[in-house]
């Protein structure tokens, strides 16, 4: 009993780190769960649910509460942090995606043929064009779809399902974060406002705002849901058939997630004497110490599975010893 209470509160706690990156736009879940050596572990259970009901969810559900816990804390922290200082988490969350650019990075190889250098190069020019378009768009035009979705206008419900999908899809990509997508597509803070804050659901009377925040939630979820499913099999197909070009159009979707980053229509405005000096000094450190800081953290990472794909191909080859020595009658 006492080791099964010591596994659950260990399972809880690498739960809480998986929700707080999953909540930070730069990191990846599914890094963290390779490096706490969960992932496997996660995975095999998700996928034995309809098998194995009650074992799969008995091992999930630590994780499942571990994950709220670390993803609302950190949902709150960076809401409030965001308007005090902006810039600071804009360079904390853009270093972190600088420092895994090197992911993505050592997957570049050169096409063979003109033709497939230009394939390479449609893929990064389109989802670049598109990923810094559309934070640009919105500073330029601005779009303030925080303002939409307080107001509850219908067309929001449509993007934010379109944005749930595209979030949990980029949970699949190697060196993308779903938070950062919703924060490229404009609809990060918006979110979190909803939930969080002095306008969300939480601290209004008005029944039809509540009921239709809630609605906002379910929407998000069944997105996300649909983007797992559909993106995984895409993604599949892609790196089995056009890996170079996919990883090209990767680079080019993170390259450009960096430019919506800094220009969009939350930040944009505040460089007009809205930001104060200090804020930009400790945003800009920021951005370097999380860079390195990431960096590090994924070449450990990398370091880390490696061994254990050592230790399994060792076990492998004792067992196999173990087999020739006395084989079965």
């Amino acid at each position: 009993m006492e080791n099964k209470v010591k596994r659950f509160l260990i399972d809880g706690a690498k739960g809480v780190t998986l929700g707080i990156s999953a909540a930070v736009p730069g990191l990846s879940a599914g890094t963290i769960a390779v490096v706490e050596k969960c992932y496997d572990k996660i995975i095999n259970a998700v996928t034995s649910l309809r098998k194995e009901f009650k074992k799969s969810f008995f091992i999930l559900l630590p994780f499942v509460l571990g994950l709220l816990l670390g993803g609302v804390a950190a949902l709150i922290g960076i809401q409030r942090g965001y308007k005090a200082a902006p810039f600071t988490f804009t360079g904390l969350f853009a270093g972190l995606i600088i420092g895994s650019l090197p992911v993505v990075l050592e997957e570049l190889h050169k096409g063979n043929s003109a033709k497939e250098k230009i394939k390479h190069i449609i893929g990064f020019l389109v989802c670049l064009i598109v990923a810094g378009g559309l934070g640009v768009t919105t500073a330029l035009t601005e779009t303030n779809f925080n303002d939409a979705v307080l107001n509850r206008e219908i067309w929001t419900f449509f993007l934010v399902f379109v944005a749930g999908f595209v979030a949990a899809g980029a949970c699949v990509v190697p060196g993308i974060s779903g938070s950062m997508c919703m924060m490229v597509m404009g609809l990060y803070y918006p979110m979190l406002n909803t939930f969080t804050g002095s306008e969300s659901i939480l601290h209004t009377g008005d029944t039809l705002f509540k009921i239709t925040g809630l609605l906002y939630a379910l929407i998000l979820i069944i997105g996300a849901l649909a983007g797992v499913v559909v993106c995984s099999k895409f993604m599949k197909f892609m790196l089995a058939k056009h890996r170079n070009t996919t990883f090209y159009a990767i680079f080019g979707l993170i390259l450009g997630s960096l430019v919506s980053m800094f220009i969009n229509v939350d930040i944009f405005p505040k460089y007009n004497g809205g930001i104060a000096l200090w804020d930009y000094i400790v945003g800009g450190s920021l951005l370097v110490v999380g860079a390195i800081a990431i960096f590090l953290f994924i070449k450990y990472s990398k370091k880390k599975q490696e061994e254990n794909s050592k230790e399994s191909v060792e076990e492998l080859d004792i067992k196999k010893e173990a087999d020739d020595i006395n084989p079965a009658s």
